[in-house]
């Protein structure tokens, strides 16, 4: 009897390492999968913190309207203050071009609203535009205008100049499009299966 006894408990001491592992993994994917967490933040503090950092290099490396080729016929850095929006438009209004800045905010965070916020796709897409919008806007209240110097140019034609965090924002909302143009989420037309037919 004092075996059986003996036995059961090195069977429980045998347990307790993977019964720990368990619910320590429990924990972490619990604490990981909180809304708001893993990838949104450091998505949207990466892309704030490259476009600042690249920006304040242009500022203290060129004047305004000058740059560097860096692909002949194709890829300057170029320095251009832009009091527009996005790519050079609505120039010289900073009240409209704030007020847009302010919107892309908010009409973001109404379309993932619904969304599953334990997706890492849905976390990276919002940090990509929110890292974006905050970006530019930290421009308009430390400088007045957004610094663009990415200048894509090929045999006489020539983008408007932008920067990191133009296409940070491009790229974040064309993906909200798209998916509101398909009717719902990727996550729910996963879950759905595929169509009949396809």
């Amino acid at each position: 009897m004092l075996e059986a006894f003996r036995d059961r408990g090195e069977g429980r001491r045998a347990s307790d390492p993977l019964s720990t592992l368990c619910h320590g993994s429990f924990r972490r994917e619990k604490k990981l999968s909180r809304p708001g967490q893993g990838w949104f933040l450091p998505v949207g503090i990466g892309i704030l913190v490259l476009d600042q950092i690249g920006k304040i290099w242009i500022e203290h490396t060129y004047l305004p309207g000058t740059g560097t080729t860096v692909v002949s016929g194709l890829f300057s850095l170029t320095r251009v203050h832009n009091t527009g929006v996005a790519f050079g438009m609505a120039q010289g209004n900073n009240l409209l071009t704030g007020t847009l800045a302010f919107l892309i905010l908010g009409l973001s965070a109404w379309a993932v609203r619904g969304w599953n916020w334990e997706k890492r796709w849905v976390q990276v897409v919002a940090g990509l535009v929110a890292g974006g919008a905050v970006g530019n806007l930290v421009d308009r209240i430390r400088l007045g205008y957004v610094l663009d110097f990415l200048d894509f140019h090929y045999a006489g034609w020539s983008w408007p100049a932008f920067n990191l965090a133009d296409s940070s924002i491009s790229v974040g909302v064309s993906w909200l499009i798209l998916s509101w143009m398909a009717g719902r989420s990727p996550e729910k037309r996963a879950e759905a299966g595929p169509r009949p037919g396809l």
